[in-house]
Parts: structure tokens; sequence; C-alpha cells
């Protein structure tokens, strides 16, 4: 619509300029030149196709327009020419467009110079000055078409702004929304922590009070052994609940030997399997990958432990490592009592746990810890054969290391994420059935 109007415009001045007996190669070239400038808009508004160019290609609208408006002013008059009130309309849109900013005021000195250059040309090279009825003609045109122009551009100007206003409300909505919902999974958290605490406490104290009444009695050793078992569950949950707290925490990758990370868990838990009658195994090899070993190695220990509290005397864990076609799995395999499939589907869910004394905050510890690596946690089982639980992770590239970073600040900004290793949402794959 604007070009279209634009040329009806011209057309007229041009035709006004005709009129008065104007020089006719001075109406051919005010022609041609209209026909290069809007031809060069044209050409510079593809260019915002893609957000990032659209300042540039603004910028460089305003200068093709300014020199347009210098060159038509310099060929009808200069100083007299019935485009110099156009002049100012370039740079009334720059301060609309960036504000009282760097680039408007350059834009304004620029075209500050353009119009110097030409009022530095002589008389023989402007050309004379209009008569005064076609100037005034020709004047009113103009100031008409810059005002329609300057309507056109604040209306498109305050659209966007009203916009962008209630973009932000949306924004800051969702933010209180998001804020609000954390502050409720915290409060859900500590009140499940603060449960599980609770009966661990009564029974201390209770054991304590009768250990006072009968220091000397034949059940003391006994009851103080209750004790230090029940602070140890204590110390356990805390411990699994402070991991719990800081899943996303920024990883340090390096490269890994899997198999020296897998040795050191079991060397970790041998003692553990060998109270509990479990036999530990290793085997196999993969290509290194990338990642924290200390966050890694917690996520191993967690599932390894697990897999030994399932298991009855006499069973085995085998951790079993090798190469994919893009990673490296690792398969904690148990020959425990299994998982139906209605506790499958909640497996990784925060004190979700189908053994008395668990929290279920493990599972959870270890799924954060492998998704901030890209990686991926799935578990299968058979009732009454076993459990294996498969940690996939990406094989080690040189960029690995700024993707890592990336993927601990999506995991940490995901609100979908964050809201299952909070509020208790499951936590399996979808390779888990």
């Amino acid at each position: 619509m604007t070009v279209g109007l634009g040329v009806v415009v011209h057309a007229i001045i041009l035709a006004a300029l005709w009129h008065a007996d104007y020089p006719s190669w001075r109406i051919c070239t005010l022609a041609a030149m209209y026909v290069a400038f809007a031809g060069g808009h044209r050409l510079i508004l593809l260019k915002t196709k893609q957000p990032s160019h659209t300042a540039s290609a603004f910028i460089l609208m305003n200068i093709t327009a300014q020199l347009f408006i210098v060159g038509s002013a310099s060929l009808t008059g200069g100083v007299y020419s019935p485009f110099m009130p156009s002049l100012v309309l370039p740079s009334i849109i720059s301060l609309l467009f960036f504000g009282p900013h760097a680039a408007s005021r350059w834009i304004a000195f620029g075209n500050g110079l353009l119009v110097i250059a030409m009022v530095s040309l002589p008389t023989n090279v402007v050309g004379p000055a209009l008569p005064t009825a076609h100037y005034t003609t020709t004047v009113v045109i103009a100031l008409a078409w810059n005002l329609f122009m300057l309507h056109l551009l604040v209306g498109k100007l305050s659209i966007v702004a009203t916009r962008a206003g209630e973009s932000i409300s949306c924004l800051r909505e969702e933010r209180l929304s998001d804020a609000e919902a954390r502050l409720h999974r915290l409060q859900s958290v500590g009140a499940k922590v603060a449960h599980e605490l609770k009966n661990p406490l009564a029974s201390i104290k209770g054991l304590c009070q009768l250990v006072a009444r009968t220091p000397e009695g034949e059940r003391t050793q006994e009851r103080l052994a209750v004790v230090a078992s029940e602070i140890s569950r204590m110390e356990t949950i805390l411990g699994e609940y402070l991991s719990f707290s800081r899943p996303l925490e920024d990883i340090v990758p390096e490269a890994i030997d899997l198999t020296t990370l897998a040795r050191d868990v079991l060397d970790v838990l041998d003692g553990r399997a060998q109270q509990a009658g479990v036999a530990l195994s290793l085997e196999g090899k993969a290509s290194a990958v990338h990642g924290d070993p200390r966050r890694l190695k917690e996520a191993l220990i967690n599932l390894v432990a697990n897999a030994i509290e399932a298991t009855p005397n006499g069973g085995t864990v085998s951790l079993r490592i090798r190469d994919a076609s893009e990673s490296a799995l690792l398969e904690v395999r148990d020959t425990g009592r299994g998982i139906k499939p209605e506790d499958l589907e909640r497996l990784g869910t925060s004190f979700y746990t189908t053994r008395p004394e668990g929290t279920g905050l493990g599972v959870v510890l270890a799924q954060g810890v492998i998704t901030q690596h890209g990686g991926s946690l799935a578990y299968v089982s058979t009732v009454g054969k076993g459990t294996t639980a498969t940690i996939t992770l990406p094989f080690s590239d040189k960029d690995l290391p700024a993707k890592l970073d990336a993927r601990s600040e999506a995991v940490r900004v995901d609100p979908q994420l964050a809201a299952r290793m909070t509020s208790g949402a499951p936590m399996t794959t979808s390779g888990a059935k």
C-alpha cells in the first residue's frame, strides 16, 4: 500500500514539475532516482526475514531514504526545493526507532552533513526555483505524505509496544506462578523429610528414656545399638536429601575412563556387599566419555547401592560396560526380587520406594545427574529374576564441555524437569516400562 501511494505522490510531484516547465532531464533523473530508491528498499526488506538483521536493515533504509531526499532536493532548487521539509523525516524516524541512543545520533549527524553539502552546491547545479504556485502545491503534497508516513510508523510502534507490554505481563505472571509452584514443591519436600525423620527421632527418644531409667539393664547395649542404627538411618536420609537438593549444580567436565570409575564405585561398596552376602562383578569396557566424574560416581553409587539392597544373600550385582553407536552404556544388573510393573512406573519418584528404610531420593539424584550429562536412565525388571538399570552417556568430543554446560543450564531452567525432581513426578525415561 505504501509503495503504491508513494508512486502516486511522486507522480503528482513530477507532473507539477513538468507543468512548471522544469528541465526535462532533471524530471527524468528524479523519476529514475525514485525507481532506484523503491527497488533498493524492497531488497533491504528481504533482510528482515531474519530478526537479527532488522536493526541493520533499518539503518540502510534510513540512509537510502536520506540520500534520495537530498538528491531530489539537489535537483529541484536546493534550499528552495519542495523536498526540503522531507529532510527531517529520517531523523525523526530514527529517533522513534532507536530512541536517544548512539545510532539515532549518528544518523542525525550524517543527515546534517548531507544537508550542509547540498546547501553548498552552486545555483547552476541545484537548478532554478519553482514558481510560487507549483512550489506551494508540491510542498503541501510532500508534507502530507511525510505526515501520513509518520502516522503509519507511530501507529505500528504503538501496536508493537502494546504487544510487548502484554508479553511482559504474561511473562511476569508466569515467573510468579513458577516461583509459587517451586515454593510449594520445596515445602512439600521439607514436610516429607520432616516426616521421614520423625519416626527415628521418636524411637531414639523412647530408647534414650529407657536407657536413662535402667542404665545397667540387660538390654541397654541392645537399645544403644538400635539408637546408633536409627541415627545412621537419619544420616542416610539427610545425606540423600542434601544430594537431592543440589542435582542442578554446575558440572565440571573432563575425560572419564568408565572402567576406572566403575571399579572405584565397586571398591566403595565392597564392604556393604560383603555384609549383605552379595557378590560384585565388573565386565566390559567402553570409550571415554566427557563429564563430571564426581557427580557420575555419586549417581552410580546410588544405583549400585540400590541393587545391593534389592538382592538377597547369595545373589550377584554385575556392572557391565560397553559401546553403543554414539554412546557408552553402563548396565547395573542384579539378581534380586525384581520390581512389579506398577511399581516400575513410579520408580524415580521422590520418596517413593519399595524398601521400608528407603527414601527414593537416590534414583532421583541419579536421574538428574545423568540428564545433566545429556544421557538417559532406563529400567527393565522381571519379578523374581532381577532388575537392570541402563545408563546411556554420549561419547567425548571437543565440543562437549560447552554442550554439557548448556545441558546443565537447560536442566536448571526447565520447569518440567525441576518439577519432576522436586514434586514427586516419575523420572524414568521412555525406555523404562
